[in-house]
């Protein structure tokens, strides 16, 4: 378990766009998904040694709601980026490929990497995977010894974090159950999964 403070912390926030607020995209989890980013959000923002980081996705599919083209890839309104924060754009689920972002978080010298954001069972995943593969922090999630003890951590914040309704062999999948069962699969595998009072009473030293 990484010490509270005083690590050098991100925010990295995943595809929070208003793409999503398209009628396709049915059945989310995590009612609290938007208050819970808005208190995260501000609380970086004070924060000392804290950094935020928005990814977005331009889909190549110029039917998605989430291609350049259309409104949708815009960011929601309690998600929009401040001046100075770092935002980067993507077009694949991880948001590691094709962007420089490992070397961004490397060279902040992040210790805590603290993961928000949509899908939970598409990018965020993807991205929480390889952001532990990678080693963007020096961490010991799943059992990797490197000789040392770890500091570091990655954190995706369980409701801060949402899923959708998903089909498949011609069954609806509700996004409640889809949630539960991707953050089961990255949980101490990948990841710590705290949720947003933890990640707060984290940020402020207090746990």
């Amino acid at each position: 378990m990484a010490a509270a403070v005083p690590l050098r912390t991100a925010l990295l926030l995943i595809d929070i766009q208003q793409g999503f607020n398209d009628p396709s995209y049915t059945g989310r989890s995590t009612p609290s998904f938007e208050a819970n980013i808005a208190k995260l959000l501000a609380a970086f923002r004070a924060a000392k040694n804290s950094h935020v980081i928005h990814i977005s996705h331009h889909s190549l599919s110029e039917t998605s709601p989430l291609h350049p083209s259309h409104p949708g890839v815009q960011f929601m309104d309690y998600a929009t980026p401040q001046q100075g924060e770092i935002i980067r754009s993507k077009n694949v689920n991880s948001a590691f490929i094709g962007t420089d972002l490992e070397s961004v978080i490397k060279d902040l010298g992040i210790e805590r990497l603290v993961i928000v954001g949509l899908t939970t069972g598409h990018c965020v995943s993807t991205s929480t995977r390889m952001a532990a593969n990678l080693r963007v922090v020096d961490h010991a999630h799943g059992g990797v010894a490197l000789g040392h003890n770890p500091l570091g951590e990655i954190i995706v914040v369980s409701d801060a974090t949402a899923m959708y309704n998903w089909s498949y062999g011609g069954k609806t999948y509700d996004g409640d159950t889809l949630h539960a069962m991707n953050l089961a699969t990255l949980g101490g595998e990948f990841c710590e999964l705290r949720n947003t009072e933890e990640v707060l009473q984290l940020l402020s030293g207090v746990a």
